[in-house]
C-alpha cells in the first residue's frame, strides 16, 4: 500500500489543547454560572416575573442528554446517574456529556444545519464533502476554540487530504458573492445579501460596502488547481493546434477562424486590412484560407476527441479537490447607480466596520488579513454572535432573535447578560465547551421548561429554557440509541469516506508526480484507447436510439448493456495506462489502523447486551455485530423445530432490513432523501442556512403511525425488543420499556393501563406500548 497521506492523518488527530498558561488565566466556571443565573433574576425582578421551580434528576438527566448528546439516556446511564452519590453529580455528568463521541454528532448536526454541508457539497464534490465532513467532526471532538474554527475555514487552501476546511469554498463553488454574504451573516450577524444590487433597504449598508466585503475572498477559486504537468499538457495542446492548423491552412500565423459568423466579425474589424496588407494577401485569398482554417477546425476536434476524451476521464475523479487563492479584479456590476463610482470600476476590499485592513502592508495572503480581522475578539459583532448562537442551542431562544440579524434597531432581552457573555467568550479564548458548560450549570437551564408562546421581535424572561419539540436528529438518535448497540461509536460511513479522500490523493499523485514526457506520453496513448472505445460507443448508440425509436425492448436492453460494458472497459483503459502508479486498492480498514484506530469488534448475547472485543481506545464501530440465536425450546419435536428456527430465520432477516439504515443523523447521507424519516420530521435541506423545522405535520403522525419505527425497535434481534422479550414478567417489561424509552417508572394508573391491554392483547400489547409512547409529547418534547 502506498504510505499513508499525513493530511488526512490530521483529519482526525492533532493536539488542540489549551496551554498551561491559558488554562491557569480561564475564569472560575461555576463563578460563571453564578453570575449569569444573577443577572436573569435581575431582570427578572425588573419585569414582576419569578423564575420556574428546579427540575427533579430524572427531568435533568434526560434534558442533559437530549441537549448535549443528542438522545435520551440508555437504562444503564441512567441507573448510573441515579445511583451516584456524588454531591456535584449534575455538574459531572455535564462534562462528561460535553467530552463525549455523542456530543460530537449532536453538535456536528448543528454546526452542518448552518454551514449547509450536504451531499457533495450542493455540487457533486463527493471526496470534499467527506473531509469537509471529517474535519468539523475533528474540530469538534477536540475543542477547537471558535476563533481559529472560523479562521481556519474562512483561509482555507490546499487539497482535501491535506485540509479538509476547503470545503467551506467547495460548498460555494463558483459563487464568490453568496459565500461572503454566507460568511458574514454566520459569523457576524449581518444579513449583507439585500446590498448587492442596490443599498440595503432595511439598514445602513450599501452596495460599494457589499462589493468591498466580497473583494476579500474574491480570489478563493474552488474550481481547478494548476499543476507543471497540467501546464505542459495545455502548451501541448496550444502548440499541437498551431501546427495543425499551419498545416492545414497552408499560411504563417493566420486567425484560427472556428466558424462563419467568426470570419463576419474579422472581416468587419479594424484589424483586417492591417492583416491583408501586412501579409499580402488578397480578399479572396484570406476568405479561401479563412474556409480551410474553419474545416480544420472541425476537423481537429474529431481527430483530438480521443485525446479530450482521455483528459476528462483522468481529471473527472479529481475535479473538486483544492482550493487556491488568485489575484482576481472584483469590478462593479454594469448597472451601478451611485455617485461614489463608476460601473465596472475595479473594486478595492475593504471592511464594513471595525478595524480597517491596510492592504499594502500585508505580509501574508489578503485572506489570511480578511479571515484575523473577522475573527478577531477586537471585531464588534464576532464574539456577540457565538455568544447568542450558543445561548439559543441551549435555552431553545437568543438574547436576539434572529440570531443571524444584529442592526442598530436589535432588541436585546437582556443587555447587561449579552454583554457579560460576549466577555466571557473572549476571557475563555472562544473555548465553546467551557462556554457551553457554564450555561448547562446555571439554575436557570435547570428550571422547569417554559411552555409561553413568544412572539419574534419580543424580549424573552428566561425563568427557564423554552419548551421545545425535540428536532428530527433527536428522535431519530433516540430511536437508533434504543435499536443498536454502541449507536454513538457506530460510523458505517466512515472507512468509505476516508478511502474516498485517500483515493483521489493517490490518483492525483500517479498524474502529477509523472515527468513531463512520459504523462505526456501516457495521455496519447490513453487517448488513442479512448478514440476506438468512443467510436464504438457512438455505434451502439444509433443501435440503443433505433431500438427505443421502434419501441423493441429486448434490442434495446442489449444495446444500453453492450453501452454498459464499453464504459466498463474505458474505465479500465484509465485506470490501467492513467493510474498505474496508484498501487494498491485502498482499504479504508488499514486507513483507520494506520491513523490509530482500531474497529470494535462486538457480538451480542441473548439478552441484547453487546460484548466488546479488543481495544476500545479509539475505537470506532464500522458493522453491526451479528446478534447471537437463541437456543430453541427443550420440548419441540422435529417438525416444531424446523417451524420455530423458519420463525427465527424470518424475524432475523426482518431485523436485517430493518436496522440496515439505521445509524445516527450525523453518520447518514446528510440531509436525508425525501420522505425518510428525518426529512418528515423537519431535517434541514442543507441548502439555506439553519432551515431545519421543528413544526407539527401530518405526514409526521403517519410516520410514525405507519411507520417501520416500532416493528424496528420491538424486533427481537434489536437491542430494545431483545431486552423486552427476555424481561421476566409483564409489569417488568412495563417499567423497563417507560425507564428507557420516557427515563422514568410508569405510574400505577399507567400501569393499570398496560395491564388491561395485556389481558386484552397478551405480549402483544407491548408493540402498541412502544408505539403509544413514541407518540407521546412525553417522548417527543424536550422537557
Amino acid at each position: 500500500m502506498k504510505p499513508l497521506s499525513l493530511g488526512i492523518a490530521a483529519v482526525f488527530f492533532s493536539s488542540l489543547a489549551l496551554s498551561q498558561a491559558e488554562k491557569s488565566n480561564a475564569p472560575d466556571l461555576r463563578a460563571a454560572s453564578a453570575k449569569i443565573d444573577q443577572l436573569i433574576e435581575k431582570g427578572l425582578q425588573t419585569v414582576g416575573v419569578k423564575p420556574n421551580a428546579e427540575i427533579d434528576d430524572a427531568t435533568f438527566l434526560r434534558r442533559t442528554y437530549l441537549d448535549i448528546a443528542g438522545r435520551i439516556p440508555t437504562i444503564e446511564e441512567a441507573e448510573s446517574f441515579h445511583g451516584s452519590n456524588y454531591e456535584h453529580k449534575r455538574e459531572r455528568l455535564i462534562e462528561d456529556l460535553l467530552q463525549s463521541e455523542a456530543s460530537v454528532s449532536h453538535a456536528y448536526n448543528f454546526w452542518a444545519d448552518v454551514l449547509r454541508i450536504n451531499s457533495g457539497l450542493g455540487t457533486g464534490a463527493t471526496q470534499a464533502e467527506a473531509a469537509y465532513q471529517l474535519w468539523v467532526k475533528k474540530a469538534l471532538r477536540e475543542n477547537m476554540p471558535y476563533d481559529k474554527f472560523v479562521y481556519e475555514m474562512v483561509r482555507a487552501r490546499g487539497y482535501v487530504w491535506e485540509n479538509g476546511a476547503v470545503g467551506y469554498y467547495q460548498r460555494d463553488r463558483g459563487m464568490p458573492l453568496d459565500n461572503m454574504s454566507n460568511t458574514v451573516r454566520v459569523f457576524l450577524g449581518t444579513r449583507l445579501e439585500c446590498a448587492q444590487c442596490h443599498n440595503h433597504p432595511f439598514d445602513k449598508w450599501t452596495q460599494m460596502d457589499y462589493f468591498k466585503m466580497a473583494a476579500f475572498s474574491y480570489g478563493m477559486d474552488a474550481n481547478r488547481y494548476d499543476s507543471p504537468n497540467k501546464t505542459a499538457l495545455a502548451k501541448w495542446q496550444k502548440d499541437d493546434r498551431a501546427d495543425f492548423f499551419t498545416k492545414k491552412v497552408g499560411v504563417e500565423n493566420f486567425p484560427q477562424i472556428r466558424d462563419e459568423s467568426q470570419l463576419a466579425r474579422y472581416t468587419e474589424s479594424d484589424k483586417y486590412e492591417s492583416y491583408l496588407s501586412r501579409y499580402k494577401m488578397t480578399d479572396q485569398e484570406f476568405r479561401s484560407a479563412a474556409e480551410r482554417s474553419i474545416a480544420a477546425y472541425k476537423s481537429y476536434d474529431h481527430e483530438t476527441r480521443g485525446i479530450k476524451n482521455a483528459i476528462n476521464e483522468l481529471y473527472n475523479p479529481i475535479r473538486y479537490i483544492a482550493v487556491g487563492e488568485k489575484e482576481k479584479t472584483l469590478k462593479l456590476p454594469h448597472d451601478y447607480q451611485y455617485s461614489d463610482a463608476e460601473p465596472l470600476s475595479p473594486v478595492t476590499a475593504g471592511t464594513m466596520f471595525g478595524a480597517d485592513i491596510d492592504l499594502e502592508k500585508i505580509d501574508d495572503s489578503t485572506i489570511d488579513a480578511y479571515a484575523a480581522w473577522l475573527t478577531s475578539k477586537e471585531n464588534p459583532t464576532f464574539t456577540k454572535v457565538i455568544a447568542n448562537r450558543l445561548w439559543k442551542r441551549v435555552y431553545g431562544m437568543g438574547l436576539f432573535e434572529p440570531v443571524d440579524e444584529l442592526t442598530d434597531q436589535t432588541v436585546v432581552a437582556n443587555p447587561e447578560l449579552l454583554a457579560y457573555l460576549v466577555e466571557l467568550m473572549r476571557d475563555l479564548n472562544f473555548d465553546m465547551k467551557a462556554y457551553l458548560q457554564v450555561l448547562y450549570n446555571t439554575k436557570t437551564y435547570q428550571r422547569a421548561a417554559d411552555g409561553r408562546e413568544v412572539e419574534l421581535g419580543t424580549p424573552y424572561d428566561f425563568a427557564g429554557p423554552m419548551l421545545r419539540r425535540m428536532s428530527a436528529e433527536q428522535i431519530w438518535d433516540s430511536i437508533v440509541a434504543l435499536a443498536l448497540p454502541e449507536a454513538d461509536s457506530y460510523r458505517p460511513r466512515l472507512k468509505a469516506q476516508v478511502a474516498s479522500v485517500e483515493k483521489v490523493r493517490r490518483i492525483y499523485e500517479a498524474l502529477e508526480e509523472r515527468p513531463e514526457d512520459e504523462y505526456l506520453a501516457m495521455v496519447k496513448q490513453l487517448g488513442s484507447l479512448l478514440e476506438k472505445n468512443t467510436d464504438q460507443q457512438n455505434k451502439v448508440r444509433e443501435k440503443l436510439y433505433a431500438a427505443r425509436e421502434a419501441e423493441n425492448d429486448e434490442a434495446y436492453r442489449e444495446a444500453r448493456n453492450e453501452l454498459s460494458e464499453l464504459r466498463k472497459e474505458m474505465l479500465k483503459e484509465v485506470s490501467e495506462v492513467g493510474y498505474q502508479r496508484m498501487g494498491e486498492k485502498v482499504d479504508g480498514g488499514e486507513l483507520l489502523a494506520a491513523m490509530g484506530m482500531s474497529e470494535m469488534t462486538m457480538m451480542m448475547d441473548d439478552s441484547g447486551e453487546p460484548k466488546k472485543k479488543g481495544k476500545l481506545s479509539r475505537a470506532v464501530l464500522t458493522s453491526l455485530p451479528k446478534p447471537e440465536m437463541p437456543e430453541p425450546p427443550a420440548d419441540l419435536d422435529r417438525q416444531q423445530l424446523k417451524t420455530w428456527k423458519a420463525a427465527q430465520a424470518q424475524e432475523y432477516k426482518t431485523y436485517q432490513s430493518l436496522v440496515s439504515q439505521l445509524a445516527r443523523a450525523s453518520e447518514l447521507e446528510s440531509p436525508a432523501r425525501r420522505g425518510h424519516f428525518l426529512r418528515e420530521f423537519g431535517q434541514s435541506d442543507r441548502e439555506v442556512i439553519e432551515n431545519a423545522s421543528g413544526h407539527a405535520s401530518v405526514p409526521q403522525a403517519l410516520n410514525l403511525l405507519n411507520g417501520q419505527m416500532v416493528e424496528a425497535l420491538t424486533n427481537k434481534f434489536a437491542v430494545f425488543g431483545s431486552r423486552i422479550h427476555s424481561a421476566g414478567t409483564p409489569e417488568e417489561k412495563t417499567k423497563m420499556i417507560f425507564q428507557a424509552m420516557l427515563t422514568r417508572e410508569p405510574t400505577p394508573r399507567e400501569i393499570e393501563l398496560v395491564n388491561a391491554e395485556i389481558a386484552n392483547h397478551g405480549d402483544e400489547a407491548f408493540e402498541g406500548i412502544v408505539w403509544a409512547l413514541l407518540n407521546t409529547q412525553q417522548f417527543l418534547f424536550v422537557q
